[in-house]
């Protein structure tokens, strides 16, 4: 094994720790399930006024639409890492399967990498939140905003291309 594999492989086995430390402090907290915490939301809300109760609607489905997406991405991406090592670490594994699963479980930490730096910076652009996922030759991008400009959409545009080195790059404002 070479130091980059070496590398790879600590850094990844780092972040499904501290997914998992995460995942147990938030079920210790009470969000066993990401409709819990929109449950919480909705009746802190129902003792607002009329008027702010529907903009603060709107924040919090926001908030959670962020926050369930990111979950999913962050869930299936340890579940596909788990399982690239789990084939890398059999030892009734062919070499050549060994092989192709180190392969896809450095591409898959690469693209982990990328997304985030493309979060990353959209963010440093001044957006509050921004989910990005790349599918192949496609960049997906959600930012929270009301709406974005011409400029701002280049601007993302221009972070997705220098980052992944992709240019269909799909932007969406919610």
């Amino acid at each position: 094994m070479t130091k980059k594999q070496f590398g790879i492989i600590f850094t990844l086995m780092a972040l499904i720790a501290f997914v998992g430390v995460l995942a147990a402090k938030l079920n210790a907290s009470g969000l066993n399930d990401p409709t819990d915490l929109g449950q919480v939301i909705s009746q802190a809300n129902f003792e607002d006024e009329k008027d702010d109760k529907k903009d603060d609607k709107e924040t919090l489905g926001t908030q959670d639409y962020f926050y369930s997406l990111r979950s999913e991405k962050e869930q299936l991406n340890s579940a596909t890492i788990q399982s690239l090592n789990e084939v890398i670490n059999n030892e009734n594994t062919a070499q050549e399967e060994k092989d192709l699963a180190n392969n896809e479980l450095i591409e898959k930490t690469m693209l982990i990498n990328q997304e985030g730096q493309i979060e990353i910076s959209v963010k440093n652009r001044g957006f509050e939140d921004a989910l990005c996922s790349i599918e192949g030759n496609k960049v997906r991008i959600v930012v929270r905003a009301d709406e974005l400009t011409e400029a701002d959409t280049v601007a993302i545009q221009e972070i997705a291309e220098n980052v992944s080195g992709i240019s269909d790059v799909i932007i969406e404002a919610k």
